[in-house]
């Protein structure tokens, strides 16, 4: 019984690990193929030797007419919750209150600039799609929590 457990906590910190990747990756993707190519990422991408693949999806997808949530705001709430669910995947275990803090790190430092940009107290400009994709993944981390933990403690006391 106890490697049971072991073994599905393990399967389930790697499903944590794929979806966070994929998260990172798509958000990657629709930066490579739909946005400037003044931005760093196509810098990283010629070290890595990408370059002439990348230039070829790019010609493929010329023609996509995507949304502008898509192509401008989609992939930072993409890396966003790609950083919860790593860092949640890496201290699940812990229960210390850091554990929250660390987690929450990036959604409070990404809403944060975009409200300061809202006010002009920072460079750039405020986008409320942005805000909405940096506000979604923790408020979707947190209420899943929140009922994972319910649903706990329901089927613990029945």
């Amino acid at each position: 019984m106890q490697v049971s457990s072991y073994i599905t906590i393990r399967i389930k910190d790697s499903s944590k690990v794929f979806i966070g990747i994929f998260f990172l990756v798509c958000g990657c993707l629709i930066y490579l193929l739909f946005r400037s190519k003044s931005l760093n990422i196509y810098i990283w991408s010629k070290a890595f030797g990408l370059s002439s693949l990348i230039d070829i999806l790019r010609l493929y997808v010329s023609n996509w007419n995507i949304p502008y949530i898509v192509r401008y705001s989609l992939p930072d709430g993409l890396y966003c919750a790609a950083y919860i669910i790593l860092i949640d995947a890496i201290w699940h275990k812990d229960k210390r209150c850091i554990r929250y803090i660390i987690l929450s790190l990036v959604p409070i430092l990404t809403i944060s600039s975009e409200i300061l940009q809202y006010y002009g107290l920072i460079k750039g400009t405020f986008d409320k799609y942005d805000l909405v994709c940096y506000l979604l993944p923790p408020i979707i981390y947190f209420t899943i929590k929140r009922m994972n933990n319910s649903l706990t403690k329901s089927i613990v006391y029945e």
